[in-house]
């Protein structure tokens, strides 16, 4: 039970600290003064959206509540799409 919580709470501090990064990488590529930088921090945005998105949609799932997760699955998988064009566009420049 001990290893259980730990590895929880371990989870819980590593998704926070990866959520932080993308949100503060987010602000920095955007508020900066190259323009093009902007389409790489609407990305990152767009990433931590995604997956705020789907840990909250798997959050609700084990809780029961069925509607609201595949409310919040859907919009994750909408998220994603927007997530893989955006860094297509960006990688490749089509």
């Amino acid at each position: 039970m001990k290893e259980n919580h730990q590895g929880k709470k371990l989870r819980k501090i590593v998704m926070g600290l990866i959520n932080a990064a993308l949100f503060i990488g987010a602000i920095q590529f955007l508020f900066d003064s190259d323009p093009f930088n902007d389409y790489i921090g609407w990305g990152f945005l767009l990433t931590f959206w995604f997956i705020r998105l789907l840990l909250t949609g798997l959050k609700n799932i084990a809780d029961g509540q069925k509607n609201l997760a595949m409310l919040n699955i859907g919009l994750s998988l909408i998220a994603g799409i927007a997530v893989a064009a955006t860094w297509i566009t960006y990688f490749f420049g089509i």
